[in-house]
């Protein structure tokens, strides 16, 4: 430690700065303690901070022993009361430099416009004044830069020109002590309270004895110093119980962007502050343990960012639950306090919540009476993480509540929360001064289009629900602002020049167009065509759900030219863009259908949705959400018995590609497409608008996106671009690094980008408050190609990229080309630096994009992988050779070491290009060991059939008996890989990582097991022993490949080669015997693959490639194997069925009916006069008497048989009682116990066994809730468990088995297509005859799961369908029907209570 530096920090700094070492030194000399005390301060981690919180029993309790605690004490209070005095001098001397400079700026003004000597000599004098108060609050090394930033944003070009100029004469700080240009910055800086910029509040906003107007310290508080909110990206709550009078002025907390409300009104929901707000707003309710976990589950679960997370941090009253109790102080500070800690040091992570864009507000509706209240508790835990007092403000009811608040804090910290508390006002003037801060909506609200010409208002808690949607209205931007005023100028300015730099164009830009005085906003030639179509799906429908493809090149105005459409068509669709491709389908759709049928009622016309899908990699994802939406919206037309006369929704899709005329003629759907190349109206169009431009902005030469489509695109004009910009770079700065990083990833990665402080943190620099600005000023010469915008992904935050995707690549081949730095280089630096992956926001998309470039494969045309590897790969592997891919993928393992597709790639790359098959499979078996799934396995049987492909074509003129021995090895392990591959394939596994493999069954193992097994009979059938015109040769070769004979029966001649042939045979021979039977399944299942399951279309053209390559496969197959009879009989049927033998009359008799097995009787629930049921009831009866063995599948057969008689025919003698059938049912559950492979006995004890009512024990229902979930999982396939159950009972309102009420008793309609519409939809149950038969259960949703209670015992019920349980992992009460499936309880009709 520098000793001089620390003695100097504690002379100089506050004690708030003061880190350990500080306080070690000041103890040792200034208090003059043992070193052996002081020590203890450096291992308890104690700074400045830590310790002006200190009291003298932390001391001791720290093992200080009395009398050092109590000099330490006393030297403490006294330096803090020297440093308050020497505080309070310096800000008098402050005041009145302040108060100087509002006297002498105008003259100030005015002189530096005058040439007199005595003006200039009385400005000089001021402007040292200033300069020096200036360069007090921020070292001088700092001073230049942060007017020069502060002097754009005005914006004054011409100012720091003139700075510039000063600085330069002299090239010393003194020069710019005395410019004239600080005059003004001064001016803006401390008086209009420049947006992202604040003096330090410890260091300029001192007590002050008079108080300023508490309104305006509202407004500047919420906004820093501006006029609207803003300037923080979101607001953290933490408030206590409100009064009845207080509620009506809380309409404020949603103008507020709440990111989170810290509640301890226990009855907040009933009737305190979240009754209120979720009137108008949606908030979920969640509890302080919800926090807890993995950040990404943590967030999409709970909906952050995109919902307000309401938190009941002391109990939750509506509900009726131990877990939810109102505690006293003590209860709540051994449980509950330790949760809240953990939430509060959750949500302000770096990559959750960045402290500096964030204001927390305690907002106190009463008064805390004492530091024994749970609130208080809570603000400590907020200082410490917030580290001070800075970012938290106090809005308390009156003086008298404040006065206890600051009282207990300054007892605690010793601080004066005064500067940043509101007390004076009461909650109607503090609801009036929230709600008049901008941004402003339109004053008739948000409109959308409805029939007839009419609109509707579409209100902000709807807009709450539609999350995954950004939608348009109809009078979107207007009123915002004053046409005429300097500030809608500004705006205007401001948005024109971040569009056509290369920022996404907003619907400002549209708007603005549209105005007196400006040129309509340019039309790419295709604009037409693309309305032309979205228009004509509404007059010539053909589906409810329509999509229109827009193919078009990285940057040349694919999605500008959509949303321009979207602009032109608001009054006439409802039009909205999907926010984020990665939320479900079925959430998507359930939005859409919401805002399809928004405000309209049952006789009105719908006014159809238009969605714009933005940067889509392809067509796939966009054909799923139109099935689903389809899916949803014809159940709905079909209930109703409506015929749509239009397309209720059109998918705008924009899919960015290289290849937008190619797919588009690929494409069957309608589609339009663009490319990077203008027609001539087009570069009239463009010529005309620079004119525009060049009237309203500043070198509009240097808007380069819009230079590059002006100029058509062309490679010149971006190569010169980036020539000069890269005018004499070094490549040791940081400055060009991490230019090289993005150049790196812009080219290869669509819509990557840095955050904006992992560039800070790159460049070491400091955390200012105003934003992308200075990073880029610190980026120049380079910041001209660059472009910073906000990324609402998982939060806001600022990012940083380059302006266009031309420009990205032509600045690696410059810098390839000029400076030597391969892409390898900069990709070796990207992964070698830790800060690129440390916990930061916007760090999680950076990764992904690394990992993106790294291993995913381009798609051709065909929408096949049209390249081995990434482009990026490939490049490197032509321009740089193999070992620097295999360098690159090596030092990638150590990022991503829970990857599995790092080493596969390499491994893939290894077998491929090096055909290097031992290195190879040890990365392949690293994958495997990360993440065994059918793909890394099956890469590992790739890379046998390689080798041994390899190993015949390097052999082929020298076959030996060794060599046939070391093929068939390779054989053998390549088989059994494919084989382990396969059994995967077939049951869950996670989505790979690549990216392109959108089949949900792996084909590639089958094929690859096909081609290895006519590999081996390839060269069995080549083998002297068997190859030549000896027809009996040939036959033992088909019989022993067949498995009949035994090589050691087969007849050969007699030579010492074909007896080494016929050894190595026989070594091998139980493999060889099994090829047949294994191609023969793969075969199987691609006949099942191609005959049962339709071809999605993007997957077409590789299915129709699939298909004949397995037909050339089959051919040379059979000819293996059969005869010409016996091949014409494989040509017929490639299946052997098995009849059954001789069985008993009544187990024919059963089979016969299908009520042999358990799905088969279910079937019979459908016989009306229950006469083959009662039959099938005596059959087992009679089984079950004379039978000498009852296993349980018969038993649970003979249960089932009896409950379908009772219900379908009470009153027959045949049916065995229910006292009868429920000793049966527990006799065998005893047997099995909870384990049983087979849900059937389970199924059954949820029939019977279920309690009458919530007061009946269910203890063992639980166990058999669990039992029957657990073993269906086993016993179903993967591809039927995601199909959805049924539930073939439900639960009604009678007793006995009379309650089972029958699913085919439910159909309202003969026509089973209707009843099934009318099920798959939910709407059968607004039918009053199926609401007076079944019993509505109630119940709670928690963590996004549904329970129904039966005493103390959570019964846990999967929802029927997904969409009827609302996002965000919000804890309500709810009640729906209660159905019985094989894969345990199901809700139906979930209604939610609130």
């Amino acid at each position: 430690v520098d000793n001089n530096a620390t003695r100097a920090d504690y002379n100089h700094l506050p004690i708030t700065k003061w880190t350990k070492e500080t306080v070690h030194m000041w103890l040792c000399d200034v208090v003059n303690i043992n070193q052996k005390h002081a020590d203890k301060f450096v291992e308890e981690e104690v700074s400045g901070e830590d310790l002006a919180c200190f009291e003298k029993k932390d001391l001791l309790d720290m093992g200080v022993e009395h009398g050092p605690a109590v000099r330490i004490m006393s030297r403490l209070k006294k330096h803090i009361a020297q440093s308050e005095i020497a505080a309070s001098h310096q800000h008098d001397k402050e005041i009145t430099q302040i108060n100087r400079l509002k006297t002498v700026t105008p003259q100030m003004e005015t002189c530096t416009k005058d040439k007199s000597e005595n003006q200039r000599h009385y400005v000089q004098e001021t402007e040292t004044e200033i300069a020096l108060l200036m360069i007090h609050y921020h070292r001088e090394e700092d001073a230049l830069k942060i007017t020069k930033s502060i002097l754009k944003k005005i914006p004054r070009n011409d100012l720091v020109e003139r700075l510039m100029e000063d600085v330069g004469k002299t090239n010393q700080l003194m020069t710019f002590r005395f410019s004239g240009t600080l005059i003004f910055f001064f001016f803006c800086y401390v008086f209009l309270f420049i947006d992202e910029l604040r003096i330090t509040a410890t260091d300029i906003k001192r007590p002050v004895k008079r108080e300023m107007n508490q309104g305006e310290k509202l407004k500047n508080l919420l906004t820093c110093g501006g006029s609207t909110l803003g300037y923080y990206s979101y607001f953290v709550i933490i408030m206590n119980e409100s009064k009845p009078d207080q509620l009506e002025q809380l309409q404020f907390l949603s103008k507020l962007n709440l990111f989170c409300v810290f509640d301890f009104d226990p009855n907040s929901v009933s009737k305190g502050a979240c009754k209120v707000y979720r009137e108008s707003r949606i908030a979920n309710l969640h509890f302080p343990n919800q926090f807890q976990g993995e950040a990404s589950e943590v967030l999409k679960n709970l909906n952050l960012y995109k919902q307000t997370s309401w938190v009941f941090c002391n109990g939750r009253l509506d509900l009726d639950s131990e877990s939810s109790r109102n505690l006293d102080y003590q209860r709540w500070l051994r449980g509950t306090h330790r949760e809240i800690e953990q939430m509060v040091s959750f949500i302000f992570r770096p990559e959750i919540l960045p402290d500096r864009k964030c204001l927390v507000i305690f907002l106190l509706f009463s008064a805390v009476e004492s530091e024994k209240d749970p609130i208080f508790d809570t603000f400590m835990t907020f200082h410490r993480q917030c580290r001070g007092e800075e970012n938290i403000i106090h809005i308390c009811e009156n003086e008298d509540s404040f006065e206890k608040w600051h009282t207990l804090i300054q007892k605690k910290y010793e601080f004066d929360i005064t500067k940043q508390s509101i007390y004076k006002l009461d909650f109607s003037q503090i609801n009036g001064t929230v709600m008049k801060l901008g941004p402003h909506t339109q004053p008739c609200g948000m409109l959308l289009p409805s029939a007839g010409s009419s609109s509707v208002t579409l209100r902000q808690k709807d807009t709450d629900i539609m999350d995954a949607l950004d939608i348009l209205c109809e009078n979107e931007c207007e009123n915002a602002y004053d046409v005429n005023s300097s500030a809608f100028q500004d705006l205007k300015l401001k948005v024109e020049e971040e569009f056509y730099r290369g920022g996404k164009v907003k619907w400002w830009n549209f708007y603005f167009s549209e105005k007196e005085k400006s040129k309509p906003f340019i039309k790419r030639d295709k604009y037409e065509a693309v309305r032309l179509i979205v228009t004509s799906q509404i007059k010539d429908p053909k589906s409810t759900c329509a999509i229109v493809n827009l193919f078009h090149h990285p940057g040349c105005g694919g999605t500008t030219l959509a949303m321009h459409v979207m602009w032109d068509l608001r009054n006439q669709l409802r039009c909205a863009i999907l926010k984020d491709s990665s939320i479900s389908e079925e959430t998507v759709s359930s939005q859409v259908k919401y805002l399809l049928k928004y405000g309209k009622t049952d006789e009105s016309p719908q006014v159809p949705v238009l969605l714009l899908i933005d940067d889509s990699k392809d067509t796939e994802a966009a054909e799923k959400l139109r099935n689903c939406i389809r899916r949803t919206l014809d159940e709905d037309c079909a209930f109703k018995n409506e015929k749509s006369t239009n397309s209720l929704v059109i998918l705008l899709n924009c899919v960015r590609t290289h290849f937008p005329v190619d797919q588009f003629k690929c494409c069957e759907t309608e589609r339009q497409y663009i490319t990077n190349e203008l027609t001539k109206k087009e570069k009239d169009d463009f010529e005309e608008k620079l004119q525009e431009l060049k009237e309203n902005h500043k070198r509009p030469e240097n808007f380069y996106s819009f230079m590059i489509m002006k100029s058509n695109f062309s490679k010149k004009y971006v190569r010169n671009v980036v020539c000069n910009t890269l005018k004499d770079l070094n490549r040791d700065t940081k400055e060009a690094q991490l230019f090289s990083v993005m150049a790196l990833l812009n080219s290869y990665v669509a819509e990557s980008d840095i955050s904006q402080s992992i560039c800070e943190d790159f460049l070491g620099m400091k955390q200012f408050h105003w934003g992308e600005e200075y990073v880029l000023e610190r980026m120049k010469p380079y910041s001209n190609l660059l472009i910073g915008f906000k990324v609402d992904h998982c939060g806001e935050y600022s990012a940083i990229r380059i302006l266009h995707h031309d420009i990205a690549c032509a600045c690696l081949d410059e810098l390839d080309l000029t400076y030597n730095i391969k892409r390898s280089d900069i990709t070796m630096d990207l992964l070698h630096c830790n800060l690129f992956f440390k916990t930061a926001l916007g760090k999680d998309a950076l990764t992904l994009s690394i990992q993106r470039m790294l291993i995913e494969r381009q798609r051709n045309v065909d929408n096949d992988r049209g390249t081995q590897f990434s482009p990026l790969i490939e490049t490197i592997h032509t321009d740089e050779g193999r070992q620097k891919v295999q360098e690159i993928f090596t030092k990638a393992l150590r990022r991503y070491e829970t990857s599995a597709s790092i080493p596969q790639a390499l491994a893939r790359y290894l077998y491929l290009y090096s055909r290097d098959f031992s290195q190879a499979l040890e990365w392949a078996e690293i994958a495997r060991q990360i993440t065994e799934n059918c793909f890394t396995v099956d890469t590992i049987g790739q890379i046998h059939k390689n080798h041994l492909k390899y190993e015949i074509q390097r052999d082929k003129e020298q076959e030996t008996p060794e060599n046939l021995d070391r093929y068939i090895e390779l054989a053998k392990k390549a088989i059994n890989a494919f084989q382990k591959a396969q059994k995967l394939a077939k049951t869950e596994y996670n989505l790979y990582e690549d990216y392109n493999l959108t089949q949900t069954y792996n084909q590639y193992a089958d094929m690859g097991l096909i081609e290895v097994v006519l590999t081996v009979l390839d060269i069995i059938s080549s083998l002297p022993l068997f190859n030549g015109t000896d027809t009996m040769a040939r036959r033992y070769m088909q019989s022993f490949l067949k498995g009949n004979i035994s090589m050691r029966s087969i007849y050969f001649k007699d030579n010492g080669i074909n007896h080494k042939y016929a050894t190595v045979l026989m070594n091998h021979e139980p493999f060889l015997h099994e090829l047949r039977k294994q191609a023969k399944t793969s075969f199987e299942l691609f006949d099942c693959y191609f005959s049962y399951l339709k071809s999605r279309k993007f997957e077409e053209e590789l299915d129709y490639k699939c298909r004949r390559k397995i037909s050339q496969y089959f051919k040379k197959y059979i000819s293996f194997f059969c005869s010409d009879a016996e091949r014409s009989q494989e040509k017929e049927s490639k299946k052997i069925l098995r009849e059954s033998m001789d069985i008993e009359a009544n187990e024919i008799f059963l089979e016969e009916q299908k009520a042999d097995t358990f799905p088969g009787l279910l079937q019979h629930l459908e016989d009306k006069s229950g006469e083959t049921m009662e039959k099938i009831t005596g059959s087992y009866n009679f089984l079950h008497e004379h039978l000498k063995s009852r296993n349980p599948k018969f038993k649970t057969n003979l249960i089932l048989a009896n409950i379908t008689l009772h219900l379908i025919k009470p009153n027959s003698k045949c049916a065995i009682s229910e006292r009868d059938l429920i000793h049966l049912l527990k006799e065998m559950l005893q047997e099995i116990g909870v384990q049983y492979p087979f849900p059937e006995p389970y199924y059954l004890a949820l029939l019977l066994l279920w309690p009458c009512s919530t007061s009946d024990s269910a203890e063992n229902i639980g166990i058999y809730v669990n039992s029957i979930r657990n073993s269906s999982r086993r016993r179903l396939p993967t591809s039927l468990r995601k199909r959805g159950a049924i539930s073939h009972f439900l639960l009604g309102k009678k007793s006995g088995l009379k309650r089972l009420v029958p699913k085919a008793k439910l159909y309202y309609t003969d026509e089973p297509k209707e009843s099934n519409r009318a099920w798959q939809s939910g709407k059968i149950f607004s039918q009053k005859d199926i609401q007076d038969c079944l019993l509505r259960v109630h119940g709670t949703v928690e963590q996004g799961e549904v329970y129904t209670e039966y005493g103390k015992l959570k019964v846990p019920v999967h929802p029927a369908f997904l969409d009827s349980v609302r996002s965000g992992f919000s804890t309500e009460k709810v009640s729906f029907y209660l159905g019985f499936a094989m894969t345990g309880l199901l809700a139906y009709d979930i209604r939610y209570e609130s």
